[in-house]
């Protein structure tokens, strides 16, 4: 039995240990450089679904490089990239990362957005997986839909880059979460209009305009909607409206930088969603493009 079959047994006999209990990773750092030296690819033999469950102690990790360029470029190559991991074993894995991405949200801005942000990302690529190769069942990706918007609507910490310790994110990774949900052929008809509305809230209660690429992020996840053969105009009808009116509010009274800045966040996705809508597509497409234009033409 070598080395990497050791491993494995030992993982199936001791049992995979949830991230509450796993908090330092079995492996040096050495170990990991190594394996990202090698494009994170694995020999015939090698435990993936304990290294990939080890992947997961870094997210709280103040380390970029631990965080970001291994323990998330190690999950992404083991689920998405090789298919490395049975079903059981993703599943297993989404309830540990969801109650990660709980964790501590609504808290002041702190180094627990890492955590619950980076869950939020490998649970994007769980997602992704899924629309390669179906495991989810319909609760788990209701509960997934649920968690993002929640993320959404309750994450404090809206830092991009932090200095020093790299990508918080917290928005955009959430986005990421809801663009692959909202690819799913799943995905029932009336979630579409929960997700538009849980992004038009994000943005109006930022009290800040992003400048780390969050707009474009949640732009992706409502072009994801507007591709969709099922979707509807009236997704959108509400927002939009509603946004003419806080436009045309902000210009009528004393300045406020606050209502500008929720007002300015909003129209920055949507014109982020406008360029990124394709030249032809379905009529309802069509018209949203043609609302969005509009739209930008009177708050130009």
């Amino acid at each position: 039995m070598n080395g990497w079959q050791v491993l494995a047994f030992l993982g199936i006999l001791c049992g995979t240990p949830p991230l509450s209990r796993a908090t330092e990773p079995t492996h040096d750092r050495a170990f990991w450089e190594e394996l990202r030296a090698q494009h994170f690819k694995l020999p015939a033999g090698a435990p993936a679904a304990a290294l990939t469950r080890e992947t997961l102690t870094f997210l709280p990790l103040t380390d970029p490089r631990l965080r970001d360029e291994i323990g998330y470029e190690a999950f992404a190559a083991w689920v998405y990239r090789d298919q490395l991991l049975t079903g059981a074993q993703l599943e297993s894995l989404r309830q540990t990362l969801m109650r990660t991405a709980r964790s501590g949200l609504g808290e002041p801005e702190g180094d627990g957005v890492f955590a619950r942000s980076f869950a939020l990302l490998d649970l994007s690529v769980l997602a992704a997986t899924d629309l390669r190769r179906a495991f989810l069942r319909p609760a788990a990706r209701a509960e997934l839909l649920a968690l993002a918007l929640d993320a959404l609507a309750r994450e404090r910490d809206l830092r991009g880059y932090v200095p020093g310790k790299g990508w918080a994110h917290a928005t955009a990774h959430a986005a990421d979460l809801i663009k692959f949900l909202a690819r799913s052929p799943q995905l029932p008809e009336r979630d579409a209009a929960r997700i538009v509305s849980g992004v038009a809230d994000r943005l109006r209660s930022a009290r800040q305009v992003f400048v780390w690429g969050e707009d474009a992020r949640l732009a992706e996840a409502l072009l994801a909607l507007a591709i969709r053969p099922d979707m509807t105009l009236g997704t959108f009808d509400a927002w939009t409206a509603r946004l003419q009116q806080e436009y045309a509010a902000l210009w009528s009274g004393e300045f406020d930088s606050t209502r500008y800045a929720s007002v300015q966040c909003q129209l920055n996705a949507l014109a982020q969603l406008g360029a990124r809508l394709p030249p032809e597509g379905t009529p309802t497409m069509v018209r949203l493009r043609a609302l969005l234009q509009r739209l930008l033409q009177e708050s130009g």
